[in-house]
């Protein structure tokens, strides 16, 4: 079997270790995974460590990367495609399953109200163009958040297309559509979505550990895949019914606090002792504590620096233990 993932984002990334996974002892050497991908590079806006861990995962899980491919056609045989850098190159990429993973688009209801009623989208992507309020340029009576919209703001540019960025405008656009509707007595005064300037990345290997990147440098082992799932269950359990978001009387509006921001943590580790932790790829790492310290150096500039400092004269030796 040879499975074909196009797109290199994350979801490719987590898709094509997956399959491996979940086919090699099935398979063993009847099963190969390329992916391929119309950038350079693996996640290119990383740091270059974070990019050389990623690669020796890759390289681990023996998956086949092939960068600056533009698809033409996919035929039932062949992905057909050609190199961005020259137009002349071409060539078929043979296959028996192929997984399309290429990122976000924009809704055709955003082009269509576009059309219709002048709705202001980006010119090219049909992103809905919003305020910091998540409210329309165009038209103030129409919100949106996630994926299909784009922040236009003069002193910073909009976030990724990334879940985590979804989640935490969540509890803003409650708020916001129910005072622009008036079932807040503050009715006019809406409340900004400050999206973070970075955010905690992890990779799912497929083998019970997992890649993380947090403030530049790679984290990786079995306490990552723990804290990844710890993470995304306690996302899924903010769904039971019985803890969505309710009115507080009182106050008469919504709590906008993030989902993860009542968790208590214990007083921060040393630097050194956080910096190495964080670096530990041993099966003994308690997560919880891990991730502590990533709160911690996320609300302490100062202790975050301090960790990074020591943290980074180590990462050379971490690479070296993941392949």
């Amino acid at each position: 079997a040879h499975f074909v993932v196009v797109g290199g984002g994350p979801a490719g990334i987590e898709l094509s270790l997956a399959l491996r996974a979940r086919f090699k002892d099935m398979l063993d050497s009847n099963l190969s995974i390329t992916l391929i991908d119309s950038s350079d590079g693996l996640l290119v806006n990383e740091t270059p460590a974070n990019r050389k861990a990623l690669e020796s995962v890759m390289s681990k899980y023996n998956i086949d990367t092939r960068f600056s491919l533009l698809v033409d056609e996919v035929t039932s045989s062949h992905v057909h495609v050609h190199s961005s850098k020259d137009q002349s190159s071409r060539e078929k990429i043979p296959y028996t399953h192929i997984i399309w993973a290429t990122g976000a688009e924009a809704h055709d209801l955003s082009w269509s109200l576009n059309k219709q009623c002048g709705l202001e989208v980006s010119e090219t992507r049909g992103w809905i163009q919003v305020n910091s309020y998540l409210q329309s340029l165009s038209h103030p009576y129409i919100f949106a958040a996630g994926d299909c919209c784009e922040i236009v703001n003069d002193n910073k540019k909009s976030p990724p297309k990334a879940g985590v960025y979804a989640v935490r405008s969540g509890p803003i656009l409650i708020e916001n559509l129910t005072r622009f509707v008036g079932a807040s007595k503050c009715a006019q005064e809406l409340v900004p979505y400050h999206p973070q300037d970075d955010f905690l990345k992890l990779l799912m290997c497929g083998d019970g550990t997992a890649l993380g990147f947090r403030f530049g440098i790679p984290l990786y082992g079995k306490w990552v895949w723990k804290l990844k799932d710890f993470i995304d269950v306690m996302f899924m359990d903010l769904f039971d019914v019985n803890k969505l978001p309710k009115l507080d009387e009182k106050k008469d509006e919504y709590d906008t606090a993030q989902y993860d921001a009542s968790i208590e943590r214990p007083p921060p580790l040393a630097a050194d002792d956080a910096a190495k932790l964080l670096l530990r790829t041993d099966d003994d790492v308690d997560f919880h504590r891990a991730w502590d310290v990533l709160r911690d150096m996320m609300a302490d500039d100062k202790y975050k620096n301090e960790v990074l400092d020591i943290a980074r004269l180590s990462v050379d030796k971490q690479l070296s233990e993941i392949i």
